[in-house]
Protein backbone atom coordinates (compact mmCIF):
# COMPACT_ATOMS: atom_id res chain seq x y z
CA UNK A 1 0.00 0.00 0.00
CA UNK A 2 1.42 3.43 -0.92
CA UNK A 3 1.81 5.67 1.96
CA UNK A 4 0.41 8.85 2.52
CA UNK A 5 3.60 11.37 1.40
CA UNK A 6 3.54 9.10 -1.82
CA UNK A 7 -0.52 9.88 -2.44
CA UNK A 8 -0.51 13.56 -2.04
CA UNK A 9 2.39 13.68 -4.51
CA UNK A 10 0.14 12.66 -7.02
CA UNK A 11 -2.07 15.77 -6.64
CA UNK A 12 -1.15 19.02 -9.00
CA UNK A 13 -1.70 22.20 -6.70
CA UNK A 14 -0.62 25.00 -7.85
CA UNK A 15 -2.52 28.21 -5.63
CA UNK A 16 -0.20 28.12 -2.56
CA UNK A 17 -1.00 30.01 0.75
CA UNK A 18 1.68 30.50 3.32
CA UNK A 19 0.46 30.92 7.29
CA UNK A 20 2.29 31.11 10.33
CA UNK A 21 0.18 30.36 13.61
CA UNK A 22 1.40 31.33 16.70
CA UNK A 23 5.01 30.60 15.72
CA UNK A 24 3.87 27.66 14.13
CA UNK A 25 4.86 27.72 9.90
CA UNK A 26 2.29 26.05 7.46
CA UNK A 27 2.23 25.52 3.77
CA UNK A 28 -1.50 24.97 2.41
CA UNK A 29 -1.85 24.17 -1.08
CA UNK A 30 -5.03 23.61 -3.38
CA UNK A 31 -5.89 22.68 -7.10
CA UNK A 32 -8.91 24.87 -6.73
CA UNK A 33 -9.41 28.96 -7.30
CA UNK A 34 -12.36 29.49 -4.96
CA UNK A 35 -11.18 27.04 -1.70
CA UNK A 36 -8.03 29.26 -1.94
CA UNK A 37 -9.71 32.27 -1.47
CA UNK A 38 -12.00 31.27 1.14
CA UNK A 39 -9.08 29.45 3.06
CA UNK A 40 -7.29 33.16 2.22
CA UNK A 41 -10.50 34.98 3.83
CA UNK A 42 -10.67 32.52 7.24
CA UNK A 43 -7.25 32.82 7.68
CA UNK A 44 -6.68 36.52 7.10
CA UNK A 45 -4.85 37.26 10.38
CA UNK A 46 -1.94 34.33 9.83
CA UNK A 47 -1.66 35.07 5.74
CA UNK A 48 2.38 35.65 5.39
CA UNK A 49 4.37 36.67 2.34
CA UNK A 50 6.77 33.63 2.54
CA UNK A 51 6.38 29.92 4.50
CA UNK A 52 9.36 29.26 6.92
CA UNK A 53 11.50 26.49 6.95
CA UNK A 54 9.99 23.04 8.20
CA UNK A 55 6.50 24.41 7.56
CA UNK A 56 3.52 21.80 7.64
CA UNK A 57 2.45 21.26 4.29
CA UNK A 58 -1.36 20.97 3.58
CA UNK A 59 -2.75 19.75 0.48
CA UNK A 60 -6.48 20.48 -0.24
CA UNK A 61 -7.76 18.68 -3.28
CA UNK A 62 -11.04 19.34 -5.15
CA UNK A 63 -11.57 16.02 -6.79
CA UNK A 64 -12.00 12.24 -6.01
CA UNK A 65 -9.86 9.29 -5.07
CA UNK A 66 -9.38 6.19 -6.38
CA UNK A 67 -9.94 3.03 -3.88
CA UNK A 68 -7.93 2.92 -1.53
CA UNK A 69 -8.48 -0.17 0.83
CA UNK A 70 -11.04 -1.22 3.37
CA UNK A 71 -10.86 1.41 6.05
CA UNK A 72 -12.04 0.55 9.71
CA UNK A 73 -14.86 2.71 11.55
CA UNK A 74 -13.66 4.43 14.52
CA UNK A 75 -16.27 3.78 16.86
CA UNK A 76 -17.98 6.95 19.22
CA UNK A 77 -20.05 6.86 22.58
CA UNK A 78 -22.94 4.54 22.58
CA UNK A 79 -25.41 6.08 20.39
CA UNK A 80 -23.68 8.35 18.50
CA UNK A 81 -22.98 7.63 14.57
CA UNK A 82 -19.52 6.90 13.44
CA UNK A 83 -17.83 10.24 11.60
CA UNK A 84 -14.76 8.47 11.04
CA UNK A 85 -12.92 5.39 9.20
CA UNK A 86 -8.88 5.24 9.48
CA UNK A 87 -6.95 2.68 7.44
CA UNK A 88 -3.09 3.00 9.01
CA UNK A 89 -0.34 2.97 5.97
CA UNK A 90 3.32 2.75 5.90
CA UNK A 91 4.61 5.97 6.87
CA UNK A 92 1.40 7.50 8.38
CA UNK A 93 -2.64 7.35 8.10
CA UNK A 94 -5.35 7.59 5.81
CA UNK A 95 -8.65 8.62 7.09
CA UNK A 96 -12.48 8.48 5.82
CA UNK A 97 -15.21 10.85 6.54
CA UNK A 98 -18.16 8.68 5.97
CA UNK A 99 -20.79 11.56 6.01
CA UNK A 100 -19.03 13.36 3.11
CA UNK A 101 -16.48 10.59 1.41
CA UNK A 102 -13.67 13.10 2.15
CA UNK A 103 -10.46 10.99 2.54
CA UNK A 104 -7.68 12.46 3.96
CA UNK A 105 -3.93 11.43 4.50
CA UNK A 106 -1.29 12.19 7.03
CA UNK A 107 2.12 11.51 7.55
CA UNK A 108 4.93 13.14 9.87
CA UNK A 109 5.96 16.70 7.91
CA UNK A 110 2.25 16.66 6.01
CA UNK A 111 -1.48 16.19 5.05
CA UNK A 112 -3.68 16.28 2.16
CA UNK A 113 -7.03 16.33 2.14
CA UNK A 114 -9.22 15.09 -1.46
CA UNK A 115 -13.07 15.67 -2.33
CA UNK A 116 -15.38 18.06 -2.23
CA UNK A 117 -14.21 20.64 -0.38
CA UNK A 118 -15.67 23.24 -1.72
CA UNK A 119 -18.85 21.83 0.21
CA UNK A 120 -17.16 20.75 3.03
CA UNK A 121 -14.29 23.34 3.63
CA UNK A 122 -14.87 23.18 7.10
CA UNK A 123 -12.85 19.89 7.17
CA UNK A 124 -10.39 21.34 5.47
CA UNK A 125 -9.81 23.51 7.69
CA UNK A 126 -9.72 20.99 10.64
CA UNK A 127 -7.44 19.49 8.81
CA UNK A 128 -4.83 22.06 8.66
CA UNK A 129 -5.75 22.93 12.49
CA UNK A 130 -4.99 19.48 13.07
CA UNK A 131 -1.32 19.91 11.81
CA UNK A 132 -0.68 22.68 13.53
CA UNK A 133 -2.06 21.18 17.16
CA UNK A 134 0.22 18.19 16.16
CA UNK A 135 3.19 20.38 16.19
CA UNK A 136 1.89 22.23 19.13
CA UNK A 137 1.56 18.75 21.20
CA UNK A 138 4.63 17.53 20.02
CA UNK A 139 6.27 20.07 21.82
CA UNK A 140 5.11 19.04 25.00
CA UNK A 141 1.76 20.77 25.42
CA UNK A 142 -1.52 18.85 26.52
CA UNK A 143 -4.99 19.66 24.88
CA UNK A 144 -8.19 21.30 26.80
CA UNK A 145 -11.59 20.70 25.70
CA UNK A 146 -12.82 24.60 26.76
CA UNK A 147 -12.59 28.12 25.28
CA UNK A 148 -10.87 31.10 26.55
CA UNK A 149 -10.33 34.38 26.54
CA UNK A 150 -8.27 37.10 28.06
CA UNK A 151 -6.95 40.62 28.86
CA UNK A 152 -3.62 41.86 28.92
CA UNK A 153 -2.11 38.53 27.79
CA UNK A 154 -3.91 36.85 31.12
CA UNK A 155 -5.88 33.80 30.38
CA UNK A 156 -9.38 32.36 31.64
CA UNK A 157 -10.12 29.27 30.08
CA UNK A 158 -13.62 28.03 30.31
CA UNK A 159 -14.68 24.00 30.17
CA UNK A 160 -17.50 21.71 31.01
CA UNK A 161 -19.36 19.10 30.32
CA UNK A 162 -21.24 19.07 26.93
CA UNK A 163 -23.88 21.47 26.06
CA UNK A 164 -22.38 24.40 29.21
CA UNK A 165 -22.25 26.70 26.79
CA UNK A 166 -18.29 27.54 26.66
CA UNK A 167 -18.89 28.97 23.31
CA UNK A 168 -20.98 31.45 23.98
CA UNK A 169 -19.83 32.60 27.75
CA UNK A 170 -16.74 33.40 25.66
CA UNK A 171 -18.44 35.23 22.90
CA UNK A 172 -20.46 37.13 25.79
CA UNK A 173 -16.80 37.89 27.23
CA UNK A 174 -15.53 39.43 23.86
CA UNK A 175 -18.94 41.42 24.09
CA UNK A 176 -17.57 42.67 27.49
CA UNK A 177 -14.30 43.47 26.14
CA UNK A 178 -12.25 40.73 26.67
CA UNK A 179 -9.89 39.39 23.68
CA UNK A 180 -10.72 35.56 22.41
CA UNK A 181 -8.45 33.46 22.26
CA UNK A 182 -9.64 29.80 21.40
CA UNK A 183 -13.15 28.41 20.85
CA UNK A 184 -13.56 25.04 22.12
CA UNK A 185 -9.72 23.85 22.02
CA UNK A 186 -6.89 25.17 24.25
CA UNK A 187 -3.24 24.08 24.03
CA UNK A 188 -1.38 24.63 27.45
CA UNK A 189 2.04 23.92 28.78
CA UNK A 190 3.20 24.42 32.05
CA UNK A 191 6.92 26.67 31.23
CA UNK A 192 9.17 28.30 33.75
CA UNK A 193 7.26 31.25 34.23
CA UNK A 194 4.10 29.55 34.10
CA UNK A 195 1.48 28.35 31.72
CA UNK A 196 1.56 28.99 28.23
CA UNK A 197 -1.68 28.80 26.54
CA UNK A 198 -2.40 28.98 22.73
CA UNK A 199 -5.90 29.16 20.48
CA UNK A 200 -6.62 27.12 17.58
CA UNK A 201 -7.12 29.48 14.28
CA UNK A 202 -11.09 28.48 14.04
CA UNK A 203 -14.05 31.29 13.92
CA UNK A 204 -16.02 30.10 16.93
CA UNK A 205 -19.27 27.88 15.68
CA UNK A 206 -22.37 28.69 17.84
CA UNK A 207 -25.99 28.14 17.84
CA UNK A 208 -29.18 30.88 16.82
CA UNK A 209 -29.85 31.05 20.52
CA UNK A 210 -26.37 32.75 20.74
CA UNK A 211 -26.62 34.89 18.03
CA UNK A 212 -30.24 36.36 18.68
CA UNK A 213 -28.97 37.32 22.08
CA UNK A 214 -25.93 39.22 21.59
CA UNK A 215 -26.46 43.13 20.15
CA UNK A 216 -23.51 42.64 17.50
CA UNK A 217 -23.87 38.87 16.64
CA UNK A 218 -28.07 39.32 15.75
CA UNK A 219 -27.58 40.78 12.11
CA UNK A 220 -25.63 37.40 11.21
CA UNK A 221 -29.61 35.98 11.39
CA UNK A 222 -32.22 37.08 8.45
CA UNK A 223 -35.32 39.40 10.09
CA UNK A 224 -37.38 35.99 9.80
CA UNK A 225 -35.17 33.84 11.54
CA UNK A 226 -35.07 36.36 14.60
CA UNK A 227 -38.56 36.44 14.78
CA UNK A 228 -39.37 32.76 15.00
CA UNK A 229 -36.59 32.23 17.28
CA UNK A 230 -37.68 34.67 19.62
CA UNK A 231 -41.33 32.78 19.78
CA UNK A 232 -39.06 29.94 21.76
CA UNK A 233 -38.70 29.25 24.81
CA UNK A 234 -34.86 29.40 26.58
CA UNK A 235 -34.48 26.02 27.10
CA UNK A 236 -35.28 25.14 23.55
CA UNK A 237 -33.04 27.88 22.07
CA UNK A 238 -30.42 26.40 23.87
CA UNK A 239 -31.05 22.82 22.81
CA UNK A 240 -31.10 24.07 19.05
CA UNK A 241 -28.20 22.84 17.14
CA UNK A 242 -27.54 24.91 13.78
CA UNK A 243 -24.00 26.00 13.55
CA UNK A 244 -22.77 29.14 12.36
CA UNK A 245 -19.30 30.84 12.30
CA UNK A 246 -18.39 33.80 13.92
CA UNK A 247 -15.60 35.97 12.33
CA UNK A 248 -14.28 37.59 15.08
CA UNK A 249 -12.62 40.02 14.26
CA UNK A 250 -14.90 40.84 11.57
CA UNK A 251 -17.25 41.69 14.01
CA UNK A 252 -15.59 43.19 16.98
CA UNK A 253 -12.30 44.89 15.36
CA UNK A 254 -8.99 43.59 13.89
CA UNK A 255 -7.17 42.15 16.81
CA UNK A 256 -9.48 41.22 18.92
CA UNK A 257 -8.66 37.82 18.29
CA UNK A 258 -4.69 36.79 20.04
CA UNK A 259 -4.08 33.01 20.04
CA UNK A 260 -1.32 33.49 22.17
CA UNK A 261 -1.29 34.14 26.59
CA UNK A 262 -0.63 33.18 30.13
CA UNK A 263 -3.11 30.74 31.29
CA UNK A 264 -4.09 32.38 35.08
CA UNK A 265 -7.60 30.43 35.60
CA UNK A 266 -9.42 27.88 34.64
CA UNK A 267 -13.13 27.94 35.34
CA UNK A 268 -15.40 24.78 35.12
CA UNK A 269 -19.00 25.51 33.90
CA UNK A 270 -21.48 23.35 36.12
CA UNK A 271 -24.22 25.61 36.25
CA UNK A 272 -27.86 24.86 34.35
CA UNK A 273 -30.37 26.49 32.79
CA UNK A 274 -33.07 24.96 35.63
CA UNK A 275 -30.15 26.03 38.64
CA UNK A 276 -31.28 28.03 41.45
CA UNK A 277 -28.46 30.85 42.28
CA UNK A 278 -24.73 31.53 40.96
CA UNK A 279 -22.17 30.03 43.03
CA UNK A 280 -18.56 29.86 42.71
CA UNK A 281 -16.38 27.57 44.51
CA UNK A 282 -12.27 26.91 44.81
CA UNK A 283 -11.35 23.83 43.83
CA UNK A 284 -8.27 22.01 45.11
CA UNK A 285 -5.72 20.47 42.51
CA UNK A 286 -7.29 16.65 43.40
CA UNK A 287 -10.88 18.00 42.68
CA UNK A 288 -9.80 18.97 39.55
CA UNK A 289 -7.92 16.09 38.09
CA UNK A 290 -10.83 14.08 39.11
CA UNK A 291 -12.85 16.14 36.48
CA UNK A 292 -10.06 16.09 34.29
CA UNK A 293 -12.47 13.60 31.45
CA UNK A 294 -14.56 16.61 31.58
CA UNK A 295 -11.91 18.65 29.91
CA UNK A 296 -9.41 16.71 27.94
CA UNK A 297 -8.88 16.04 24.63
CA UNK A 298 -6.63 14.60 22.48
CA UNK A 299 -5.85 14.58 18.74
CA UNK A 300 -8.04 11.57 18.16
CA UNK A 301 -7.25 10.12 14.73
CA UNK A 302 -5.51 13.47 13.35
CA UNK A 303 -2.57 12.23 15.46
CA UNK A 304 -0.56 9.50 13.09
CA UNK A 305 1.35 8.22 15.85
CA UNK A 306 -1.63 7.27 18.31
CA UNK A 307 -4.27 4.43 17.52
CA UNK A 308 -7.47 5.58 17.75
CA UNK A 309 -9.16 5.41 21.74
CA UNK A 310 -5.62 4.53 23.00
CA UNK A 311 -5.23 5.23 26.56
CA UNK A 312 -3.64 8.64 27.80
CA UNK A 313 0.27 7.62 28.85
CA UNK A 314 0.75 8.89 32.40
CA UNK A 315 3.65 11.31 31.75
CA UNK A 316 0.62 13.05 29.55
CA UNK A 317 -1.74 13.01 32.50
CA UNK A 318 1.42 14.20 34.30
CA UNK A 319 1.59 17.67 32.32
CA UNK A 320 -2.15 18.14 32.84
CA UNK A 321 -1.06 17.54 36.46
CA UNK A 322 1.36 20.10 36.03
CA UNK A 323 -0.70 22.98 34.60
CA UNK A 324 -3.54 22.96 37.33
CA UNK A 325 -1.17 23.25 39.60
CA UNK A 326 0.01 26.23 38.53
CA UNK A 327 -3.22 27.99 38.03
CA UNK A 328 -6.20 29.64 39.86
CA UNK A 329 -8.84 26.72 39.80
CA UNK A 330 -13.14 27.51 40.23
CA UNK A 331 -16.18 25.87 39.31
CA UNK A 332 -19.22 27.93 38.96
CA UNK A 333 -22.72 25.62 39.46
CA UNK A 334 -25.96 27.20 40.03
CA UNK A 335 -28.14 28.90 37.03
CA UNK A 336 -26.54 30.05 34.04
CA UNK A 337 -25.97 33.75 34.26
CA UNK A 338 -23.62 35.27 31.77
CA UNK A 339 -22.97 38.70 33.83
CA UNK A 340 -22.10 36.73 36.75
CA UNK A 341 -19.79 34.99 34.54
CA UNK A 342 -18.12 38.59 33.00
CA UNK A 343 -17.90 39.93 36.91
CA UNK A 344 -15.93 36.32 38.05
CA UNK A 345 -13.78 36.83 34.87
CA UNK A 346 -13.15 40.22 35.44
CA UNK A 347 -12.02 39.74 39.15
CA UNK A 348 -9.83 36.72 38.28
CA UNK A 349 -7.95 38.79 35.56
CA UNK A 350 -7.86 42.27 37.69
Amino acid sequence: MTGPAALASRFDTPLTLALEVAGVPLLVRTNDSEIWARLAAYYAPYVVEAVAPGAVEVKLVQGTMPPVGTFRDVKRAEGRPVKEAVRDVPGGRLILKRATGVIMGLWSKGAFAIGDLRTNLNQGINLVNACYAKRVVDRGHVLLHASAVSRGGRTVVLAGPPGAGKSTSALHLVEAGFRFLSNDRVLVRAVTDGVEALGYPKQPRVNPGTLLHHPRLHTLLKPEEREALAGLSPRELWRLERKSDVDVDAIYGAGTVDLRGRKTALVLLKWRLDGEGFSIRRLELAEAMADLPLFQKDLGVFDPDRPPGQTEAPATITRYAAVLEQVTLLEVTGRINFPGLVDLVADVLS
